[in-house]
């Protein structure tokens, strides 16, 4: 091989077409088993495609979001000294992961339009295969992942939670599925082709069997939040953009006001008339209330709900007021880093929106996908997931990537 093959080979756009192949492959594995694996797949593509150049471009003068997400990062991780919850495992997680989760997409932004296609299919072939998984366990009631907990995990097939725990790998797994097949379903149904439209049809069928599957209703609520704003997308893409990621950074900044007003109105009556699972949520809101008003400025610090323990009595049952995290990501945020890091939260989403460029520069399209991704992801963090698990980092990041490879050859 020349020396003129190999640089070729090694060239930004080659490294980041061919890594994009074997994290396609990756993910038809990892999502299905739970998504868990996705921190580790978007990772390693960010290492094998690194974008060295670009990178070095961008620093000679970085952009203001560039330097409020340092600044961010920062903040966080110096709230650790301060938190209750010693085990540094996830401050450093979060520190040392989200810079290679945002190389993703500027990585996968760099495979040009000749080499798009072979990168579309790759991401198509991970979808069909994902959505034909979950479609089965769907209808089985999942007898693969069941089988897998007994006959690899070591399960014993008497344990009454066996079905909470298969619904909870499934429930997880459907959240990038979710993310993906929207982006897919976009690209198939604007080609030319009635088969391609037909496949997107189908495929977006199924997308929404797998978002009411598996006992949960945050996969739901963030698809039909998704699809009313990428209809809005295809009007108005810049403009929905910057609005989605402008109201999750004002959303973060009032939190607790928001939450404050919107809990006044649940008396006791009205929340003994709501489901276990609601009321619960309630009062872990409550719970979450009362801990940022103990630390308002800079909170108990990086993971302190993991350890800040209360329990209460609701309906005969003895419940946890913050099973982890605040189950939602602004009070978790203001709880464990206080008015500061929710203040450099949100200062990194107004900098995204005003960051972004307008549709003659970043397609149309492409920006539909951005945002379908962005809200399934957002209302997951919202409502379910806590906000620094690191393997919906790297679904959003491998999402916003498809995004890019997705776009029409321009």
């Amino acid at each position: 091989m020349t020396k003129a093959a190999v640089q070729a080979f090694a060239s930004e756009e080659n490294r980041a077409l061919w890594a994009w192949l074997g994290t396609m492959l990756l993910s038809a594995l990892f999502i299905p088993a739970g998504g868990l694996g996705l921190a580790a797949v978007a990772g390693l593509y960010a290492l094998l495609a690194l974008p060295a150049r670009t990178v070095a471009d961008h620093f000679r003068r970085p952009a203001l979001a560039t330097l409020l997400t340092v600044a961010a990062l920062g903040w966080m991780t110096a709230t650790h000294f301060w938190s209750p919850y010693r085990n540094p495992d996830e401050v450093l997680k979060l520190a040392l992961l989200t810079p290679f989760f945002i190389l993703v997409p500027v990585a996968a932004s760099r495979i040009g339009a000749a080499n798009r296609r072979l990168a579309q299919a790759a991401l198509i072939l991970c979808v069909v295969f994902t959505l034909i998984f979950m479609l089965v366990e769907y209808f089985t009631t999942g007898d693969m992942t069941l089988g897998y907990k007994l006959a690899v995990e070591g399960y014993d097939a008497s344990r009454t939670d066996l079905d909470i725990r298969v619904n909870t790998v499934l429930s997880r797994g459907a959240t990038p599925a979710i993310m993906l097949a929207g982006i897919a379903v976009i690209l198939l149904w604007t080609q030319s082709r009635l088969a391609l439209k037909i496949i997107a049809a189908i495929a977006g069928l199924i997308t929404v069997l797998v978002a009411l599957g598996f006992g949960v209703h945050a996969n739901a609520v963030a698809l039909a939040a998704a699809l009313i704003l990428m209809v809005t997308a295809r009007h108005w893409p810049a403009m929905t953009l910057r609005g989605l990621l402008a109201g999750l950074g004002l959303f973060v900044l009032t939190g607790p006001l928001f939450f404050a007003v919107l809990l006044s109105f649940f008396g006791p009556e009205l929340s003994a008339a709501m489901p276990m699972s609601w009321e619960w949520r309630l009062e872990i809101w409550r719970f979450a209330l009362e801990r940022i008003s103990e630390a308002p400025l800079a909170g108990h610090g990086f993971g302190a709900a993991r350890v800040l323990d209360g329990t209460m009595q609701l309906r005969g049952y003895e419940i946890d007021l913050l099973p982890l995290h605040a189950h939602n990501a602004a009070l978790t945020i203001w709880l464990e880093t206080g008015f500061i890091g929710a203040g450099l939260c949100a200062s990194v989403l107004f900098a995204l929106a005003r960051a972004v460029p307008a549709a003659t520069r970043l397609h149309s399209r492409a920006m539909m996908m951005i945002v379908f991704a962005v809200t399934i992801w957002a209302v997951n963090v919202l409502f379910s997931y806590g906000i620094w698990q690191e393997w919906h980092h790297g679904a959003l990041a491998l999402s916003i990537a498809a995004a890019f490879i997705a776009r029409p050859r321009t």
